[in-house]
């Protein structure tokens, strides 16, 4: 937005050229304050007159101003402000900067901290206050609580080698069941969802292929170093996001995105390249272009402009869509009830149409194929697991639910964007979509 680039990775390069100061500021204060574009599950709940809380999440935005303490390490750092105040709900938790009060005694939330356990952002930490709230009988209405271990060791390990920290989390769950006095009376007297945003895709052992080097491909190119701004005589910006990658076009440079294309589908490693039209006199399309498996042109069924020679059909949710091309691009089929449904790349149509954010959407979105990541001059790559694109391997996650009126269950498969009316709901909330409901403009509600 306004030609800045927001880094939030942890390689070293591009966090020295924005400044450790600046980082800092983006990730604790700017990612919740100015970039998140809608009402989060903590403002909406508190709003309604209920308590909410977050542990150890990093996106809290709320209503209730906390003071952020910064560890003292961390103050060294040239410029660093040593305290700053952010909102977040009612009870708040982020690591060692912000210790939220146990209901109205002076204990604090607190877990092991300092550099050696991640400033607080461990599970065991995340536990701990969890533990610590439901003991006092001061968990809030609406509670989050984050367990990041399994993420940072698929990553450094592989995802099979990170099932340990799903048994942690199996023994918290125990542990807080024990508080209540067993798990039946747990669930009467709480509702449990268990999920996570993504899964994870093992990385291929040959390291050096691993990593899709954008500077290579598009070495014809003036590319943004990564992590920085846009310069004078810039002509890409480039940011990866491991099996993702979003690539922002000068928009002189629009009329060349063909050659762009090809350069960059040319490469086995690639999975697909996305785009949507934006000339003023185009029907607003998005496509998919593939190595091996053709290209596809689709779009909303009723959106004012009818394509010649397709095929429509709605999908699961109810969205309506319009299409011509090779399906095999998304790995898309219509069954016998005319629904169409896609394999490797579930519920693509909604995913990929929901994407394009006129304002701070990249022009070309990459995916990768399983056991490759993006990169680029400075950027690491990760040795074992990973995830970020439209495939199954990255895509499906858990979903497990337990203590409310079986009514309240999901009738279609669910996404991610559903978990927050679920919640809702559960507390007698309205949202602004139903759970399972299209989220396209033209999509036909449940009934």
């Amino acid at each position: 937005k306004d030609d800045r680039v927001h880094y939030y990775g942890d390689d070293t390069w591009p966090i020295l050229r924005r400044g450790f100061t600046q980082f800092f500021e983006d990730f604790l204060v700017r990612l919740n304050r100015d970039q998140l574009r809608c009402d989060t599950a903590f403002e909406q709940v508190e709003r309604h007159g209920y308590t909410s809380g977050c542990l150890n999440f990093l996106w809290f935005r709320g209503d209730v101003s906390h003071k952020v303490q910064v560890p003292w390490i961390m103050r060294l750092v040239p410029w660093m402000p040593h305290s700053r105040t952010i909102t977040g709900p009612s009870v708040l938790s982020l690591g060692d900067f912000v210790s939220g009060s146990i209901g109205n005694s002076k204990n604090r939330l607190v877990g092991p901290g300092g550099l050696a356990n991640r400033f607080g952002f461990n599970d065991d930490a995340t536990a701990q206050e969890l533990l610590a709230l439901a003991t006092a009988d001061e968990l809030p209405d609406f509670t989050v609580a984050y367990f990041p271990n399994n993420d940072f060791d698929s990553h450094s390990h592989g995802p099979q080698a990170s099932l340990k920290n799903v048994e942690h989390v199996d023994k918290t769950l125990q542990e807080l069941a024990d508080v209540y006095g067993g798990v039946e009376k747990m669930l009467a007297a709480i509702a449990i969802i268990v999920t996570g945003d993504h899964a994870q895709t093992n990385m291929t052992p040959n390291n050096e292929r691993a990593g899709i080097d954008l500077n290579q491909l598009l070495q014809g190119y003036n590319i943004v170093p990564a992590g920085a701004n846009w310069r004078d005589g810039d002509e890409l910006m480039i940011c990866p996001n491991m099996r993702a990658a979003q690539v922002y076009l000068r928009s002189k440079y629009w009329q060349d995105r063909d050659k762009i294309i090809q350069l960059l589908v040319d490469d086995q490693r690639i999975d697909q390249i996305i785009w949507r039209d934006k000339e003023i006199d185009s029907n607003r399309m998005c496509h998919v272009k593939t190595n091996s498996r053709g290209a596809l042109e689709f779009g909303v069924f009723d959106n004012g402009v009818e394509m010649v020679d397709v095929d429509t059909a709605a999908d699961e949710y109810g969205n309506r869509w319009q299409w011509k091309g090779d399906l095999a691009a998304v790995d898309g089929k219509v069954d016998a009830d005319g629904v169409i449904r896609f394999g490797d790349y579930p519920n693509a149509f909604e995913r990929i149409a929901s994407v394009f954010d006129e304002e701070v959407s990249g022009d070309l979105w990459l995916t990768s194929m399983p056991g490759y990541e993006f990169k680029l001059d400075g950027i690491s790559v990760h040795q074992n697991g990973s995830h970020g694109s439209l495939h199954a391997d990255d895509s499906y996650s858990p979903l497990f639910m337990a203590g409310f009126d079986e009514s309240l269950m999901p009738q279609r498969t669910a996404r991610s964007v559903d978990v927050t009316p679920i919640c809702l709901s559960i507390l007698g909330i309205e949202s602004r979509y139903d759970v399972g409901e299209g989220r396209c403009p033209t999509s036909v509600r449940s009934a």
